[in-house]
């Protein structure tokens, strides 16, 4: 198998999908709603169409199909992510799914979160929701992506 500092790039590609995966669920089908609220943006249709939200111009309106451009900015993001982990993982001798869990809900709790929640403190809307959803993707993408490396070591 290809490695990166010693770093499964299967395990990392198969991790990735898997954060992405759980993302998908999370603001896509779960928690949308309170998640569009805490951030600020509305449907402008019946349809789900059209998305709108305020910004200091007034309420700008945008056509709500998916970005590919974004989205594979947000997968990028999830291999850099998954990359990350892999390679503390290595650091640690981290290899056994149980353990790999563990490790995922504490770096998820103690850096994910911590890095989520700037935006509630310094964002305009300040929602206590909007952490709510943001830090608990984190961490289960966390918990997800490390026993998935597990099992690429």
């Amino acid at each position: 198998m290809p490695r990166i500092a010693g770093v499964s790039l299967i395990g990392v590609v198969a991790a990735a999908i898997a954060m992405f995966f759980i993302g998908f669920l999370w603001y896509g089908l779960l928690f949308q709603a309170p998640w569009m609220e805490a951030n600020g943006l509305f449907w402008a249709d019946e349809a789900k169409t059209q998305l709108q939200w305020l910004t200091s111009d007034g309420i700008q309106v945008q056509e709500a199909a998916a970005d590919p451009m974004i989205m594979l900015a947000g997968f990028v993001l999830s291999l850099v992510l998954a990359f990350g982990l892999g390679w503390h993982m290595k650091q640690k001798g981290i290899t056994q799914m149980g353990t790999a869990a563990l490790f995922g809900l504490w770096l998820g709790l103690l850096i994910g979160v911590p890095l989520a929640a700037y935006d509630t403190v310094y964002g305009p809307w300040h929602s206590i929701a909007g952490l709510l959803v943001d830090g608990s993707h984190t961490v289960v993408g966390f918990v997800a992506a490390c026993c998935v490396l597990s099992l690429f070591d």
